[in-house]
């Protein structure tokens, strides 16, 4: 495991993000079997080797790939091992990593439900190119550590890159908008010119960012993301630009890299840049203009070639207007303008992140698929998600840990949401009669959720005979 100390937390931002795209798990072991990073199941043994006799050992100790689509039924690989009969995986795809000719480790993909097996299957040979490019980045990673430290050099590691699959396809929903947002941004993936993405926080501004810089002939490159509301006044300065040694009480000796530099002929992503203070936005207006750098303490000039992709939810308009946004810098940022929609602007799309949010955090914790109540589907529809996708994949994450059954019921929803006054806020642009229908429906399905009534009960709380509320139950499609 020491050779990968110094990247380990580069590997696992790798193989979470990696995770998180494909739908499956990915784990990293090093020469030795002893796990570097994991995902999901695999993420509490870090640290702990693998079992002897192992399909990841063997691995190790051919150097071959391999592919497993039957765990407990592949005498060739598997019946060795000490732990077959407890083993999780249904199917499992691991390539050997190599540094300058050395077998260094082995990374691997596994599919533990039915799903994710046939989606392995599918794509084997679509993965097995993926591993195969994950085993040439380790490797290399580890070898350009090993360089820096041979040369007494600092190898910057505070900064993860996520795979270079991120794409468009990543960007869930059909709403029109949407797509048509995604179809410009397609456009000008290879352009230079200044990106500002306006939206709502929790809309996916960043994940549009990336997709932009990954479909570019950037992908190579880094890929920095700064949150400009994140880091104190006084710090983003030296974050952004860097400084040399010695240049304020309490730097680093050495100095340090800033965010600008570390993103050289890649994309640095800006969000929150409505919260930059004042004082520092000449010094973006001089990165954008001249395309250079300063650092603080520097006494030269660093020639620097950015993409930049800036993004805020504030009105620089009117910033601009009150004089606490450069009206110059707003222009420099604004060349190329998208905007990212609220949930609230496409509910068509909030029953494909359900599912999408469902299935993730079902293969997160290792649960059985689960199925979403279709009354409870559409009255998560109806819900306005002020956090956005944000606020939803939490409130999907919180029901998959609470519920007890194989489907997600009113009793698993968050009290914030279920609490919520939805009659004030949907009532907007209601007559009196949809008012009163919608309050109407609202009551009925409330003494459901208190799933302590029957029906009779029911109709005799609201004071109407059984058949009438079979009427309306048919009426609201209760």
């Amino acid at each position: 495991m020491a050779g990968f100390i110094g990247i380990q937390q580069f590997i696992q931002d790798y193989t979470e993000n990696t995770a998180e795209i494909l739908g499956l798990d990915i784990t990293v072991l090093d020469e030795k079997g002893v796990r570097i990073s994991g995902t999901g199941y695999y993420k509490e043994l870090i640290g702990k080797a693998a079992p002897e006799g192992s399909f990841f050992k063997m691995i190790l100790e051919t150097g071959e790939p391999g592919v497993i689509y039957n765990v407990k039924k592949d005498e060739s690989q598997c019946m060795k091992c000490q732990f077959v009969n407890q083993c999780k995986e249904l199917a499992t795809i691991g390539f050997p990593i190599v540094k300058q000719d050395k077998l260094v480790g082995v990374i691997g993909i596994i599919g533990f439900s039915h799903k994710q097996k046939e989606k392995m299957i599918i794509e084997s040979e679509k993965l097995i190119r993926f591993l195969s490019n994950g085993s040439t980045l380790l490797g290399n990673k580890l070898a350009m550590l090993e360089l820096g430290k041979e040369k007494g050099c600092k190898i910057q590691e505070d900064i993860p890159v996520p795979p270079n699959t991120i794409s468009f396809e990543n960007i869930l929903g059909k709403d029109s908008g949407l797509q048509d947002v995604i179809k410009k941004a397609r456009r000008i993936i290879n352009s230079p010119s200044t990106v500002l993405i306006r939206g709502d926080s929790g809309t996916g501004k960043e994940l549009l960012s990336k997709a932009i810089h990954y479909e570019s002939k950037r992908r190579a490159y880094p890929f920095v993301a700064v949150n400009c509301a994140a880091i104190p006044e006084s710090l983003l300065e030296s974050e952004l630009f860097g400084y040399e040694g010695g240049s304020f009480t309490g730097s680093n000796r050495n100095g340090k890299i800033g965010k600008f530099e570390l993103a050289d002929n890649g994309t640095i992503f800006l969000d929150e840049i409505g919260d930059m203070p004042l004082f520092l936005q000449p010094k973006l207006l001089r990165v954008l203009q001249e395309r250079e750098i300063e650092r603080i303490g520097g006494k030269k000039a660093i020639g620097i070639n950015v993409r930049v992709i800036a993004a805020t939810h504030r009105n620089l308009e009117e910033m601009v207007q009150k004089g606490t946004f450069r009206e110059d810098l707003y222009y420099r940022l604004n060349v190329i303008p998208l905007h990212t929609k609220s949930l609230q602007e496409r509910r068509d799309d909030i029953a494909l992140y359900l599912d999408h949010f469902i299935q993730k955090h079902c293969r997160i914790m290792r649960r059985s698929p689960l199925s979403l109540d279709p009354m409870l589907e559409r009255w998560l529809i109806r819900y306005d998600w002020p956090g956005n996708i944000r606020q939803l994949e939490n409130a999907v994450e919180y029901m998959v840990n609470m519920v007890e059954s194989d489907m997600i019921g009113f009793h698993d929803v968050p009290d914030y949401i279920l609490q919520q006054d939805r009659l004030s806020v949907e009532s907007r642009g209601m007559s009196l009669e949809q008012m009163i229908s919608e309050y109407e429906r609202d009551v009925i399905q409330s003494y459901f959720l208190a799933e302590k009534y029957d029906k009779e009960q029911i109709a005799r709380e609201l004071q109407i005979s059984l058949s009438t509320l079979y009427r309306k139950l048919e009426k609201y499609n209760l």
